[in-house]
């Protein structure tokens, strides 16, 4: 996204990125679409606690991947500075590494999760009918988890070379594969199992392809026992487990709110929080589409000491993500009533002040996106990460302090209270000292327009939402959303983008066209 003056990106950085982009929408849009149409499918076979179910056993899983300990996130990082200076006898060093690790881990994560399984429906209000069922669901997950983690060595290597697209058409399979299986196994009366065994199949089908389309990629990549080394694997590891700590911090954040909401609300309102926060949750995958996948190129940026081409390219970042956050949010909220009402019944939506306590969150998760990013393919992690951390122990006491008084709006509202008040400001900073920038002048070069953006957009989203609640169904949702999602297009391309930046707009649409032409 970012070019020397004088001096254009390497064509094939460029081509690389768009496509990564391209298809990372592709298959966010089309697990939206699929979510939308699957979700009250399923709840036809499955009743709200059996969803509930499902859902905070994939949160769990979410824990179980910290055994990882961050060795995918660290091979991602330092492979992907080896893509800018070549060097294939490091890179097989690290990917034998890597694997061999991981597989370790694997055991470790077959064991964790077996005892955790069995402790599963004891840890949150499960009727005794569906006690065993949920031990059965959650050891079947695990297996699938496992399989996953003992391939992302492969996966992490075609991250790492900008084929994010690759991984992307994976994931697109993967979501194929698990949504038929659900049907046809939701049909054939599997019930909570359907969910689980497709999960399994898809995670085996596309873990296989990932193997072989990196060595199609690769052919010359090797993965030997010979080749790991334990000096190798302190050099990931060293990385590694700060990324591991920040997805601790990350889990904490984003995922206690369905665990914190089963033991202080119930069970039964996890489903209407999941259901409430589907789409800002996709959106919020969208969105970070944006600066994932920039995250190889900031690291050949760095790693050719690119430092201005660097610099202009978060200043790109923050302008596109945050400002898209601001809108996407806002008319998401607009028409989220009128949506869920309409999709999963209106004793499965949260109400207007849980739109607004997701809406913020979704915005202040995007605000810090260019900084972490930028901060890591920098390898600068500890800082990034003690403050990820600091902001998941507030959230938690948080959370179940304003979660006793507000119920499952005050869980929510406490992660973007958190993040205003932790990681909104400490991580631009770290990043202004990077950049040797004046904080103050730093961050306000990027938020003042911001925040002008969002102070016109108020009242278009009131206005908005009073005709979709009139109009009612999907089609004031539409009407509601799309009107302020069109205010705030126009606001963010003329007040938030500057030529330099629309004019990279139209160059990424042109590359897009090429593309596919």
């Amino acid at each position: 996204m970012s070019e020397s003056k004088g001096e254009r990106l390497p064509p094939t950085r460029t081509r690389n990125y768009v496509a990564g982009l391209t298809s990372g929408y592709v298959r966010t849009i089309l697990t939206v679409v699929v979510g939308l149409w699957l979700t009250p499918f399923t709840l036809r076979f499955l009743d709200r606690q059996e969803y509930a179910i499902f859902t905070l056993a994939s949160d769990a899983l979410m824990w179980l991947s910290l055994l990882d300990l961050g060795i995918t996130s660290g091979l991602r990082v330092k492979a992907a500075q080896l893509t800018g200076m070549p060097d294939k006898e490091r890179l097989d060093r690290l990917a034998s590494t890597a694997f061999f690790a991981q597989n370790g881990v694997v055991v470790l994560i077959l064991i964790a999760g077996t005892v955790l399984a069995f402790l599963f429906p004891h840890l949150f209000p499960v009727r005794p009918d569906l006690q065993k069922d949920a031990t059965n669901l959650m050891f079947m997950m695990v297996v699938g988890s496992s399989l996953s983690i003992g391939t992302q060595t492969f996966s992490a290597i075609l991250v790492a070379n900008q084929q994010i697209h690759i991984d992307n058409f994976i994931g697109l399979l993967n979501i194929g594969i698990r949504t038929l299986l659900t049907v046809l196994l939701l049909e054939a009366g599997w019930g909570l199992y359907s969910l689980a065994v497709a999960t399994l199949a898809a995670m085996v089908i596309t873990s296989v392809l990932a193997v072989l389309r990196t060595y199609r990629f690769l052919p010359d990549l090797r993965i030997r026992w010979s080749l790991a080394s334990w000096d190798t694997f302190k050099n990931i590891s060293h990385v590694g487990l700060w990324f591991s700590l920040g997805g601790l911090a990350g889990i904490v954040i984003q995922s206690l709110d369905r665990i914190v909401t089963a033991k202080i609300v119930s069970v039964d309102m996890v489903t209407t929080l999941t259901l409430t926060s589907r789409i800002y949750a996709l959106s919020g995958s969208l969105l970070g589409q944006i600066t994932d996948t920039a995250r190889p190129m900031l690291g050949q940026l760095i790693g050719q000491k690119k430092m201005a081409d660097a610099l202009r390219t978060y200043r790109q970042l923050f302008s596109l993500s945050t400002g898209s956050a601001v809108v996407v949010a806002m008319s998401i909220a607009a028409g989220n009533g009128s949506f869920i009402t309409r999709w999963v019944g209106e004793v499965n939506y949260g109400g207007f002040w849980l739109d607004v306590a997701l809406a913020i969150n979704l915005i202040t998760y995007a605000w810090v996106l260019p900084s972490r990013a930028m901060l890591t393919a920098n390898l600068t992690v500890r800082g990034p990460v003690l403050v990820r951390c600091l902001e998941g122990f507030v959230n938690l006491g948080l959370s179940i302090f304003l979660g006793r008084i507000y119920g499952v709006i005050g869980v929510v509202l406490a992660t973007g209270i958190t993040c205003m008040a932790t990681s909104m400001w400490i991580l631009p900073m770290l990043t202004a000292r990077m950049f040797e920038r004046p904080f103050v002048r730093f961050v306000m070069d990027d938020a003042a327009r911001i925040v002008v953006m969002w102070v016109c957009l108020v009242p278009v989203f009131f206005a908005s939402r009073a005709l979709a609640l009139h109009v009612a169904g999907f089609s004031g949702a539409l009407a509601g959303g799309a009107i302020t999602g069109a205010c705030g297009a126009v606001l963010l391309w003329f007040l938030i983008l500057d030529a330099r930046l629309r004019l990279r707009v139209r160059g990424v649409v042109g590359q897009l066209m090429h593309v596919h032409s």
